[in-house]
């Protein structure tokens, strides 16, 4: 779009060079001294930003002070009037971009993210991590996943109700975010249940991360209006991480389920890494959420 706006601005230039810099009627006459102002109301249907915007109107408005310079005609009537017309044009210009801008922002929030904590949706979350998994595999890199579930979520909504309920969820989702790198993949799966995909992370190095997550958890305390004491809540982390290029993110994703259905069962507040050689849930076990990604 620069160059765009570049190349218009020099062909604006040329042809008043090569026409001798006419005045301001005489350019009406050419057309030349419109060629802003068309293409300024253009920008209105590009999906810019209000930055992006207002840079390539200075671009503009620089290119036609020098011809208006060149041609004497800086200071006349005519001039004025134009410049005024455009700069009219200039801030409905930049009001509808900022409009679009934030239409746009609301849908692709709408569509992507969680309302009540702001982090990926199970929708969005899937996509994300379905091809940052093929990427990591092609590279023969480790992939892991935590699967993640706040203990006795249930009786919190049933004894304090769901407002209680929702401070806990936003509360765990900071204290997850403030663990994971930039290049981790964070979102809700649904209820008290989330997931944080971990691409080039070894087992090892994700059970230090699921570690931390469950000392920031333990250490929350969520203020609730009405009552006394702050909440305090535990998490249970299944693990699972990818061993060879055959496997898939429905394979790691049904095994991170089977390791948090064994860290339940163990007593809640731990993690459980997923072992190859352990026993198979039954498949009325597994969790009815999990579908195959396809």
């Amino acid at each position: 779009m620069l160059a765009l706006v570049v190349c218009l601005n020099m062909f604006y230039i040329l042809a008043n060079h090569t026409l001798g810099y006419p005045n301001s009627i005489n350019a009406f006459s050419y057309c030349y001294n419109l060629l802003p102002f068309v293409y300024v109301v253009l920008l209105a249907i590009l999906p810019l930003t209000v930055k992006e915007s207002v840079s390539l109107m200075v671009i503009t408005a620089a290119s036609q002070l020098y011809v208006d310079m060149q041609s004497s005609a800086l200071l006349s009537f005519e001039t004025f009037a134009l410049y005024w017309l455009q700069t009219v044009v200039g801030f409905l210009v930049i009001w509808a971009q900022t409009s679009k801008l934030h239409m746009m922002l609301r849908l692709y929030r709408h569509a992507t993210l969680d309302p009540l904590t702001g982090i990926y949706n199970r929708r969005m979350l899937l996509t994300l991590a379905k091809r940052d998994f093929e990427n990591t595999r092609i590279h023969s890199r480790p992939y892991s996943v935590l699967l993640m579930d706040l203990d006795k979520f249930k009786r919190i909504n049933d004894r304090y109700g769901h407002h209680a309920g929702d401070l806990v969820l936003q509360a765990f989702t900071h204290a997850v975010q403030e663990t994971q790198r930039k290049s981790d993949i964070f979102g809700r799966f649904g209820g008290e249940e989330f997931i944080l995909f971990l691409p080039k992370c070894s087992e090892d190095n994700a059970q230090l991360v699921a570690d931390r997550i469950m000392t920031r958890v333990r250490d929350m305390e969520i203020k609730v209006e009405g009552l006394s004491n702050p909440l305090k809540v535990t998490t249970s982390i299944g693990i699972s991480t990818s061993r060879n290029q055959n496997d898939d993110l429905s394979s790691i994703l049904t095994q991170a389920d089977q390791a948090l259905y064994i860290a339940k069962n163990a007593g809640r507040d731990r993690s459980h890494a997923y072992d190859n050689h352990q026993q198979q849930m039954d498949a009325n076990q597994k969790q009815p959420w999990l579908e195959r990604l396809s």
